[in-house]
């Protein structure tokens, strides 16, 4: 019989560098879109889903995330140090994990099917799924022929190769790839992976990373025209 997944770990404890016109004074996990943290954006893609308790794992100004979520009595807030790499930070919160959880980054949404993600992963019967996509170019491609004639241009189309988005579920026995020094995406992904214990869910829909200024205009916009596509789901 499978056993119900419903905790959620986000990383949400780095500085935002490549943001520092927002995240001078606030973490990026809680820069606004449509007046509430993105944080929050994320939080409310699972709840669509079902009842989660979620693990905040903080850092780098791990106060303010406190204080915003001190009455959430479905979040529980852990600081797991302000340099703590991705990897270290779900290392450090193991004896909170249940023996199944999902996990993401604080930073990128997308209206990623959550129920068909823990589907696959319960199906798989492998110790991690991460969810993948075709990313789109942020140029727009020209093509031209043997002449350099040019004969089309392709607006920013979708690339052939996939990304890993976060939005990922694991067994507890994970655990045992990581270090309170391991960077997720290296190491321990490409161990599992050496084992053939992680597969890929492909992700066809909504995805966008809040990485740079640019991306945090382009959410508010979306926003604010009603297109909201993180919270449209194809159920």
């Amino acid at each position: 019989m499978k056993k119900e997944i419903k905790q959620v770990v986000i990383l949400s404890g780095g500085k935002g560098t490549r943001m520092r016109e927002v995240t001078d004074t606030i973490p990026k996990p809680m820069v606004n879109i449509g007046g509430k943290p993105v944080l929050e954006h994320l939080i409310n893609i699972y709840q669509i889903f079902g009842d989660f308790e979620f693990l905040i794992c903080t850092g780098y100004k791990s106060e303010i995330i406190e204080e915003y979520f001190k009455s959430w009595k479905n979040v529980k807030i852990i600081n797991t140090g302000e340099e703590t790499n991705t990897g270290g930070r779900v290392f450090k919160v193991s004896e909170y994990l249940d023996d199944n959880f999902l996990l993401t980054y604080g930073d990128g949404l997308a209206n990623v099917n959550i129920n068909n993600l823990i589907n696959f992963y319960q199906e798989s019967g492998k110790l991690g799924a991460l969810t993948v996509t075709n990313p789109r170019s942020r140029f727009g491609l020209v093509e031209f022929d043997d002449a350099n004639i040019v004969n089309q241009f392709i607006e920013k189309p979708k690339l052939a190769g996939f990304v890993n988005i976060g939005f990922m579920v694991f067994n507890k026995k994970f655990i045992k790839y990581l270090d309170e020094n391991s960077v997720l995406e290296s190491e321990p992904l490409i161990n599992l992976s050496k084992d053939a214990e992680l597969v890929a869910f492909k992700h066809s829909g909504y995805f966008e990373p809040m990485d740079t200024y640019r991306e945090y205009l382009n959410l508010n916009k979306l926003w604010e025209d009603g297109t909201k596509p993180w919270i449209r789901f194809d159920k």
